[in-house]
């Protein structure tokens, strides 16, 4: 019997649309007409769910977040920050080798096209679906932050409105957790005996949590408040810019534990 498919209902895209339209209109920030036009009209459903679970409401012409939205793109934000610190590592990694594309990057500097080369090598095996199925972490979630940070909305022609709920995209993020490498399939055997994927993924964590500690010690004052995405669009002038920032602690202490979960993945991601 083979393992259990990934699936994504319209109730969770609609949930994940939710965070990633927090995100813009607070912190890109964007203002959205209530008199949708253009590419907008595809936000129409989205807004209407925001509306009723009390995360945004209408101020005069416009469509505003309340501080029930802020508090809920606070909640993810603390997720992202620490999917960005401690598990973007686990992207490349050389499971022959033992070794973390990461711990590579301080070579390329800012010469992005060669880093993004690098990591397309064929020895790289992305284990985040794995690293997330250990920890009991949603890999859906994982793939849907992983999509924000690498800018995957608004790829296709339709623009990023689109994709929030109709696109492809949800097609490729299904693909992807159903055909990633799993802790299962990292299991091996030789002449000495039989290696469980269990054994190996835990093997992983502990080189992972080794490359994040030394990588902590080389962060600069400009990442002590978590950047937050933005998406290619001219802010607009006249909004009061109020952004939700989540302030960075060190938590690498805690990640000196490989098998470390922290508390921002224990609880509940919708407050609605």
């Amino acid at each position: 019997m083979g393992r259990e498919e990934y699936k994504i209902s319209n109730d969770k895209k609609m949930k994940f649309a939710t965070l990633y339209m927090l995100n813009y209109m607070i912190n890109t920030p964007k203002k959205i007409d209530v008199m949708l036009d253009g590419n907008d009209e595809d936000l129409e459903s989205i807004l209407e769910f925001m509306m009723s679970k009390d995360l945004i409401k209408i101020d005069g012409a416009y469509y505003i977040p309340t501080e029930k939205g802020r508090e809920q793109l606070r909640v993810f934000l603390k997720r992202y920050q620490d999917y960005l610190r401690n598990y973007d590592v686990y992207c490349a990694v050389d499971l022959g080798e033992g070794e973390f594309a990461f711990s590579y990057i301080d070579d390329y500097g800012e010469d992005f096209e060669a880093w993004s080369k690098f990591l397309d090598d064929e020895r790289w095996e992305d284990l985040r679906i794995a690293v997330a199925e250990f920890k009991k972490i949603d890999p859906v979630e994982i793939v849907f932050m992983s999509f924000v940070n690498e800018g995957f909305y608004g790829k296709s022609e339709e623009g990023w409105q689109f994709d929030l709920l109709l696109g492809s995209v949800w097609d490729d993020i299904i693909d992807i957790c159903n055909n990633a490498l799993h802790v299962e399939d990292l299991s091996w055997e030789d002449d000495e005996g039989f290696v469980s994927g269990e054994d190996v993924i835990k093997d992983v964590l502990v080189g992972g949590a080794k490359l994040n500690e030394k990588l902590a010690q080389d962060i600069k004052d400009d990442e002590e408040y978590m950047d937050c995405e933005t998406y290619g669009e001219d802010p607009d002038d006249d909004i009061e810019r109020e952004r939700v920032e989540v302030i960075t602690t060190e938590v690498y202490e805690s990640y000196h534990d490989p098998f470390y979960i922290s508390p921002v993945w224990l609880v509940a991601l919708f407050i609605f």
